[in-house]
Formats: structure tokens, C-alpha cells, sequence
């Protein structure tokens, strides 16, 4: 199969990522999380260090939602009926967001109270 030129390439990634908004709960949430830290950054005037910081850990929240969800819809295409086997590779992968999600909030207690206390 050939490869798609580059700007097809980046379209396509763009429509995955309009998909995962309108279909998927969470990564709407986590959408919401990161435009709330681009407020905090803008309001606050984080240094240049500190808002990388924070969108390093915004952005690996959002990538691990991502393969998550991959994950999730490759588990249900091969098996479409509950297995046991098939819940505990979708909770693996779903502990993966979890924990990425609590480093994320420490990372961020651990820069924003510098500016608020």
C-alpha cells in the first residue's frame, strides 16, 4: 500500500482527533482539562518552563486517552462478547490513563502553587 502524501497524512490524524471529541467522554473531559491549564498559563504567566511542563503532562494524558481507546475498539472487534480475558487488557490499558492522569495532577499542584500561594 502506498503511503498517503503529507498533508492527507496530517488530515486524517486531524479527523481522528475531531472523532475522539464528539465520540468519546473522556478525552472530552481531558480536552476541557488541558484548555483549563491554557487559561491558568495565560492567566497566571506561567514562566516558559512551567507551562511546557504542563502541557508535556496535558498532552501524554491526552496521547495515553488515545491509545486507550485504540485498544478498546481493537478488544471489541475481536471479541464482541464479554471475556474475561479481553476486560483485563482494556483495565490495563485504561490504568495506564489513570496513572498518567495523577502524575499530571501532582505535576500540576507542584507548578501552580507557586503562583497562587
Amino acid at each position: 500500500m502506498r503511503k498517503p502524501p503529507i498533508h492527507r497524512s496530517f488530515w486524517n490524524a486531524i479527523k481522528g482527533v475531531m472523532w475522539l471529541i464528539k465520540s468519546e467522554r473522556n478525552f472530552q473531559i481531558e480536552v476541557s482539562a488541558l484548555l483549563i491549564n491554557v487559561f491558568l498559563i495565560l492567566y497566571l504567566k506561567l514562566t516558559a518552563n512551567d507551562a511546557a511542563l504542563i502541557f508535556a503532562v496535558s498532552f501524554a494524558v491526552l496521547g495515553l486517552e488515545i491509545l486507550n481507546t485504540c485498544v478498546e475498539k481493537i478488544c471489541d472487534i475481536i471479541q464482541p462478547e464479554f471475556d474475561e480475558r479481553i476486560k483485563i487488557i482494556k483495565d490495563i490499558a485504561a490504568s495506564a490513563v489513570f496513572l498518567m492522569s495523577i502524575g499530571a495532577v501532582i505535576v500540576g499542584l507542584l507548578v501552580y502553587s507557586k503562583y497562587l500561594f
